[in-house]
């Protein structure tokens, strides 16, 4: 079915402003509007953005509510072949929350305990197999240093102890990623603490791949040193461990002001994956604007995961991945009206909740 929708305040990743349109969706994909439409929908007074994408999340990976017997988030013992579309459980109830929030896609990553991760994937949040959702297999190769690797991979081997023989681990994983598995062009690394970006810094100068930070909470600290896109934050989240004291939303400003481009995360579920445009909004407060916050959440986070072919903007030719909103998205009490993955409503909103 061809559907035109009229009137509404749509984003424009162009622009990175709200200019009253209209678009059309053909099926699961978005349409030049002078194709003849067999359904119109009136937008008036309603703001239209593309799906919001959460850059690092473990849903489906570890279930809520459930204990280990839900976590399949991961493995201490390294493996290349491991990939986490093969540990994702589709009908986890986190996804009907997510969509419910605006939220349509995730980058699935490995738990923070896994010192070599696994292969990781972009999903869409709805359909009954992990095949169905998946948007792009093998974006990156995950990792994970600090406290969180450091205690879990010594517990199960009783090695490494220090931080040195981390590293080693790590420089050898690449040495056979490079070997075996030379796809492979993007590696993402959990880090916290100062000593472990400076670990990831030299890392970069040794292997000729590009190397993301996740979480960077004192990367402010390191002044000199230049950084790829860093998926950023947490923020929202209580403070685990000592590796975490510095932990603030003023990293978002930070980051920008160094010029280093980021782009947000929940982690899902160390913070809710409900939580995605709450980062967002910690991000404004510290003085990113709105535009730059909301392109950050849509288009620049599918231009990060190179997944911007796909989704991530409302443009001709793209998977009809969009929410409807009462208000500006960014707005503290704005509520989803309806979301869309595929051109297939999956969520709307019943009156009075």
């Amino acid at each position: 079915m061809i559907t035109r929708y009229n009137n509404g305040l749509i984003f424009n990743s162009d622009t990175r402003q709200f200019e009253q349109s209209t678009f059309q969706v053909n099926g699961q994909y978005f349409e030049q509007t002078h194709h003849v439409a067999e359904n119109e929908v009136d937008l008036t007074g309603y703001y239209v953005t593309p799906g919001f994408i959460d850059s690092c999340s473990q849903i489906g990976l570890q279930e809520i509510g459930i204990r280990w017997e839900g976590d399949d988030s991961f493995e201490w013992e390294a493996n290349l072949q491991y990939s986490v579309i093969d540990g994702i459980y589709p009908f986890d109830l986190a996804f009907p929350k997510a969509v419910a929030h605006g939220i349509t896609a995730s980058h699935i990553v490995p738990s923070p305990k896994s010192l070599i991760g696994a292969k990781t994937a972009v999903i869409h949040h709805t359909h009954s197999t992990v095949d169905e959702m998946v948007l792009q297999k093998d974006v990156a190769f995950a990792f994970s240093i600090g406290q969180n690797a450091k205690s879990t991979f010594f517990n199960a081997t009783k090695k490494p102890l220090t931080r040195m023989g981390i590293a080693k681990i790590v420089r050898d994983t690449l040495q056979e990623i490079q070997q075996q598995q030379p796809t492979i062009r993007k590696i993402v690394i959990r880090a916290h603490k100062a000593v472990d970006i400076e670990l990831i810094t030299r890392l970069q100068q040794e292997f000729a791949i590009d190397f993301h930070i996740i979480h960077g909470t004192e990367l402010p600290l390191i002044t000199e040193a230049a950084f790829n896109t860093v998926i950023a934050g947490p923020t929202f989240r209580y403070i685990e461990h000592n590796e975490m004291l510095a932990l603030s939303p003023k990293l978002y400003k930070q980051l920008a002001s160094a010029h280093i481009p980021f782009v947000f995360c929940t982690d899902h579920p160390v913070s809710s994956a409900t939580h995605l445009a709450l980062e967002a909004g910690l991000a404004i407060r510290e003085g990113i604007s709105r535009q730059d916050a909301l392109y950050t959440l849509t288009t620049g986070a599918a231009a990060f995961l190179g997944i911007e072919h796909l989704t991530g903007s409302m443009r001709t030719g793209l998977l009809a991945d969009f929410v409807i909103w009462n208000k500006h998205p960014l707005d503290l009490d704005a509520q989803v009206v309806a979301t869309f993955i595929k051109g297939q409503q999956v969520y709307a909103r019943e009156e009075g909740n």
